[in-house]
């Protein structure tokens, strides 16, 4: 027995090593850099709360944190409505059912620079999909991502961020409705339950831990979205608007563009707290509405 402990310990050296260098070390490191002037070349200075004071002081991290809030509001729930609905549809005995759970999940593997030219297209002011379609119905053409509206660029945004995303949420509720048993499906039709009692008063609540993982996975996916905006935005993003800015496009833009580390780092540590306190948030109202019997 103490040899097969022995060995145990020996096996996990490299992941434990791989934790300390990859997670550990950064995270008390970039602590460390909200608290001094450094970019990247020079020693670091010390200067305190500077950072901190800089980055609260800036009215574009307000309104980044404004414009993420705005995001998470429309991805969210979008992405988990739309991705509760389609797993419970592909959940029903319908024919062709295994390609149209490739086709939804398909975006989820499609690379965000494919997926950035193929929206950039659909959002063309001039010959976009989209606009034909308005100009179709006799509707004037929107500028999806030069709006003057900041709320529009967002939203159209996070749209494009629904499209990639949804296919892993509805694999993740999918595989808890397989989960229900089927004899509680045909007790309810034998009861007179219609399909929507059906969905409404046996699988939702059977499928709620799945849910609230889905959303909290959501939530913090769309306060640390990047991706999509550098493929809609393009790699540079010297050209953004601060209208239309995000945290973590500042935070990038402040450390690898300007050589910030110091307020960056703060910018960073700011993120996280929100982060933490909406997922603190989220686990204070779990008890309400999920189910885990």
């Amino acid at each position: 027995m103490h040899n097969q402990n022995y060995w145990g310990y020996i096996f996990t050296i490299p992941f434990t090593l791989s934790i300390l260098v990859f997670t550990l070390f950064p995270v008390f490191f970039s602590g460390y850099v909200s608290f001094v002037n450094w970019d990247l070349f020079n020693p670091p200075e010390w200067v305190g709360l500077a950072n901190w004071k800089d980055v609260f002081g800036q009215k574009v991290f307000w309104i980044s944190i404004r414009n993420v809030f705005y995001f998470a509001i429309v991805f969210v729930p979008l992405q988990t409505l739309l991705a509760l609905l389609i797993a419970h549809l592909l959940n029903q005995a319908i024919a062709g059912k295994t390609l149209l759970r490739l086709f939804y999940f398909l975006p989820v593997v499609t690379p965000w620079i494919a997926g950035g030219v193929l929206w950039a297209w659909l959002y063309n002011t001039k010959y976009g999909l989209l606009n034909w379609v308005l100009e179709q119905v006799h509707l004037s053409p929107v500028k999806w991502l030069d709006s003057k509206f900041w709320w529009v660029v967002i939203g159209s945004i996070a749209l494009v961020n629904v499209w990639k995303g949804v296919g892993s949420s509805m694999i993740l509720l999918l595989a808890g409705m397989q989960n229900i048993s089927k004899d509680l499906k045909e007790a309810a039709q034998i009861d007179g339950a219609s399909s929507w009692n059906y969905f409404i008063r046996i699988v939702f609540p059977l499928v709620s831990p799945m849910i609230y993982m889905v959303m909290i996975l959501s939530t913090i996916a769309a306060f640390q979205a990047f991706d999509v905006f550098l493929s809609m935005f393009g790699s540079t993003m010297s050209n953004v608007p601060e209208r239309n800015i995000v945290t973590n496009m500042l935070i990038y833009r402040d450390a690898f563009q300007h050589f910030k580390m110091g307020p960056a780092s703060a910018a960073a540590w700011a993120l996280f707290v929100i982060i933490l306190t909406i997922t603190l948030f989220q686990r204070y109202f779990e008890k309400r509405w999920v189910h885990y019997d």
